[in-house]
């Protein structure tokens, strides 16, 4: 059984990393990381990407209230 080797304590914010701030990044970096994937298992891992995919695809297809309001009603 594999287990990750290291606890991050402290802000992510203030780590060496950047954190993802778009869904379809963090996915892309999910997909790259074999190491969880080995955590997680990879049938778990394919189809959470797989999932995870599929509803940010669907996300990116709605307007959303603020779009709604400062794009389209005040062009």
């Amino acid at each position: 059984e594999k287990r990750p080797d290291k606890q991050f304590k402290g802000d992510a914010y203030d780590g060496a990393e950047d954190i993802p701030r778009v869904l379809g990044e963090a996915l892309d970096l999910f997909e790259e990381a074999t190491a969880l994937h080995e955590v997680l298992g990879a049938d778990f891992a394919r189809v959470y990407s797989i999932v995870k995919r599929a509803e940010y695809d669907e996300f990116l297809q709605v307007i959303s209230p603020w779009e709604r309001e400062h794009l389209l009603l005040n062009v």
